[in-house]
């Protein structure tokens, strides 16, 4: 700094100087000459006055003169940048400079810098500039340079440069650079591969066209930005300075918390390390109140006063209006239904994982509805696809309706709708779900779609609630599906979701490919039950009954996995595992030279009205080598009457072949006793629920009786299941049943306990 600068910074100490030295003079005086006193203290007084008065102009004169910036703390801002900036008079007498400036210009902490003028006529020759005309080309503006140095990649520098002060002597500017190599090796690339280029490309990328950059200065300390002219045209200001509240008020509403959020960074951001990362934030900014909001990314970077040891923070601000408008292209495109123009399924799992964790935290309840439009295909088929379209956009408008107030609406697929919609009531409305339907099928009701309006357009819907009826969104949504799906096709059908139903059926899906495995590994296994012979007590027969044995142990009843075989088509393997099973083992025990005996296999309606089992049968037979007489088929009295015509004719053939035909459950059903007559049956089975109440019933024994009176009459033999009791045995003897099946006589047991037992009585009959 020059003596000048010197005196003009201690010029108010030596003013008072001067001041307290004419005060004491005049004092002296007067004490020597007292009857002057008054005279010198009037000349003192009109000094003052001039003094004071020259003294305001001086002042007002230095204010003009000097912006509000301070020139001394903005060198010593200037100084801790970690970006290249410096100082210059436009006469070239005065240069000022960081250490990032240093090393564009080579300079090195331990050599003199320099004659100022030569520095900066090298500076502006690299930065592309003719010297006399410097001061005119930077003055207010941005200027891009490109750096060049041997055996280095260029660097792509943007100046900004402003001015500090002006007067008629001179005028001296403050120039901040912003390193932009990265940015235009971004855009070369993106230059040069522009047609490859997805509209998903990141909003960074696209922003590497870049039209201008502003800067934005402050202390932590200080309420104030300090603004580059690009930033001014950017905030709509003309001054070099902003307050915070005033930069706030600029902000779009929703980005104002997001700042505030910065502000309590920087402000509690005393002993912030240099080395932090630079860091971003996204905000609206109106630059006039009339004109759009306009997206801008602040990049800011603090480092330490060295002097003070305070944050400064420095940042850019870069347009990003059209990279917004990209996104939003692109968000629309992903999560925008393009024919109903409401949210897709995208939108959907999106919106409803947040509606869900609002349930979840803050204890609120929605209702999850799924509609599907009936008869949809029908419609498009005959009325054409563009009256099916503009009946999905009439149904959307509907569903929208519903949606209004923090509800939500999406198509998912073709004719498939989801509606939210919220539960204010405490204890949850269970009715609302059904009540939003019945009104969405009024307002359907009303449309007319041109010449297809005798077609009334109805809709089904399953529902669920939120959060109670899944663990998450997605698994309350497959519940509501869930829920519609049990309608089976059905029109107008409305449903809710009901736990328990799920879980059997759950269950039972979980059986099927149980039930299939065991069918290839061959976990089944026959159990034996006797049919005896009620005058001699003697084992003459025995039916085959199949159990299921999980390889944990477990025993699975028939009564559960039968039912679910016949729906799902396994039957058909049961049925023939039971009759090669069953055939097998009888064929083993007349080979051991053991009391021959029937062997009782049951039926399923599949197998039985098959054109081909005959052969079937007929094949088994002759393959485990056992004569058709020793098999009785066992056929329930629905299968038998399901076809009269085709059963009479199966039957018969089968009866050709020799093998036995039964009746289970005979009287259970709804057949005639008339068609016994039809059928050749060589057995009836009289149902355990007539036998249990038979000693204490004269109502079941009386059609016992009969029953058995009529069969003997067509010669056909008789056989009562369920006989527990010696009394129930008895009361049957008499009424002149042939054989006997219960507990009584044996429960069902697997082959080597039967084995026994059929051994034990062969050898009985030979010793008679």
């Amino acid at each position: 700094m020059s003596w000048w600068g010197d005196f003009k910074r201690n010029l108010p100490l030596l003013a008072e100087l001067i001041f307290v030295g004419i005060c004491y003079q005049i004092f002296r005086y007067t004490l020597r000459f007292p009857e002057d006193a008054l005279f010198v203290l009037q000349c003192f007084l009109l000094f003052m006055v001039i003094a004071t008065f020259i003294f305001v102009l001086i002042i007002r004169a230095y204010r003009r003169r000097h912006t509000s910036v301070g020139i001394y703390r903005l060198c010593e801002m200037v100084l801790n940048l970690d970006v290249p900036a410096f100082i210059w008079a436009n006469d070239f007498s005065t240069l000022y400079t960081n250490q990032a400036m240093d090393e564009i210009l080579g300079i090195s902490e331990s050599e003199d810098p320099g004659d100022s003028a030569v520095l900066l006529n090298s500076l502006f020759y690299k930065m592309g500039l003719t010297p006399r005309n410097a001061e005119e080309t930077l003055s207010g503006k941005t200027v891009r340079s490109v750096l060049s140095e041997e055996g280095m990649s260029n660097r792509y520098i943007s100046w900004s440069t402003t001015v500090m002060k002006q007067n008629r002597n001179g005028s001296l500017y403050f120039t901040i650079g912003y390193e932009t190599t990265e940015l235009m090796d971004a855009k070369q690339s993106l230059t040069a591969y522009a047609q490859e280029l997805a509209a998903s490309e990141s909003r960074y990328a696209l922003s590497m066209k870049l039209s201008g950059i502003g800067i934005l200065l402050c202390e932590s300390v200080h309420d104030v930005y300090y603004v580059s002219d690009e930033a001014k045209a950017f905030l709509g200001i003309d001054k070099n300075e902003i307050s915070f509240s005033d930069f706030r008020m600029k902000l779009h509403p929703d980005d104002r918390v997001l700042f505030d959020d910065y502000l309590n960074q920087i402000r509690n951001a005393e002993r912030t390390d240099a080395s932090s990362k630079p860091r971003t934030l996204e905000l609206r900014i109106l630059a006039e109140p009339g004109k759009p909001y306009v997206w801008y990314s602040y990049h800011y970077h603090e480092n330490l006063l060295y002097a003070t040891g305070r944050p400064i923070i420095g940042g850019a601000l870069i347009d990003i209006t059209n990279e917004k408008l990209k996104d939003a292209t692109i968000e629309r495109l992903a999560f925008l239904d393009e024919t109903t123009e409401i949210a897709n399924r995208n939108k959907l799992m999106q919106e409803g994982e947040l509606i869900y964790q609002r349930c979840r935290t803050m204890g609120a309840a929605y209702w999850i509805i799924v509609l599907d439009i009936d008869r949809f295909h029908i419609i498009n088929d005959s009325a054409g696809y563009e009256n099916g379209d503009k009946i999905l956009r009439n149904f959307a408008k509907i569903l929208s309706k519903y949606s209004m107030h923090n509800g939500f609406a999406a198509r998912v697929s073709a004719d498939n709708f989801v509606l939210i919609v919220p539960d204010y009531t405490e204890d949850g409305d269970d009715d609302l779900p059904v009540r939003t339907i019945e009104r969405i099928r009024m307002d359907m009701s009303q449309q007319n779609v041109q010449d297809f309006h005798s077609l009334a357009v109805t809709c089904s819907a399953g529902f669920a609630r939120i959060p109670t009826d899944g663990d998450s969104f997605t698994q309350a949504l497959e519940h509501a599906e869930f829920a519609l799906a049990m309608g089976k096709g059905e029109l107008s059908y409305m449903m809710g979701y009901d736990a328990t139903v799920h879980r059997e059926i759950v269950s039972q899906s979980e059986m099927e490919k149980e039930l299939s495995a065991a069918i290839a590994n061959r976990e089944f296994q026959l159990y034996y039950q006797p049919k005896v012979e009620i005058e001699n007590k003697q084992i003459i027969g025995a039916e085959a009954l199949i159990r299921w044995i999980k390889p944990d142990g477990t025993m699975v009843s028939p009564n559960i996995f039968i039912p679910i075989a016949e729906r799902t088509g396994l039957i058909s393997q049961i049925s023939r595992f039971v009759l090669e099973e069953a055939c097998a083992q009888n064929a083993i025990w007349q080979k051991k030279q053991l009391n021959p005996i029937v062997m009782s296999i049951n039926f399923a309606s599949g197998d039985f009205y098959q054109k081909h089992i005959c052969e079937s049968i007929r094949d088994v037979l002759a393959d485990v080598g056992m004569e058709s007489k020793w098999l009785e088929l066992e056929l329930t009295e629905r299968l038998a009457m399901g076809d009269v015509d085709f059963t009479v004719q199966q039957m018969n053939a089968l009866r050709d072949m020799g093998i036995l035909l039964a009746m289970d459950d005979f009287g259970t059903g709804y057949s005639s006793l008339s068609y016994i007559q039809l059928l050749p049956l060589t057995l009836l089975k009289l149902d355990r629920s007539f036998i249990i109440e038979i000693e204490t019933d004269t109502v079941a024994q009386e059609i016992v009786s009969a029953v058995i009176k009529i069969a003997k009459s067509m010669r056909i033999e008789t056989i009562a299941e369920g006989v527990e009791f010696e009394g129930q045995a008895e009361i049957l003897k008499r009424m002149g049943c042939d054989y006997i099946q219960g507990y009584l006589y044996g429960k069902p047991m697997p082959a080597d306990e039967f084995e026994r037992r059929l051994a034990a009585q062969t050898v009985k009959l030979e010793e008679l």
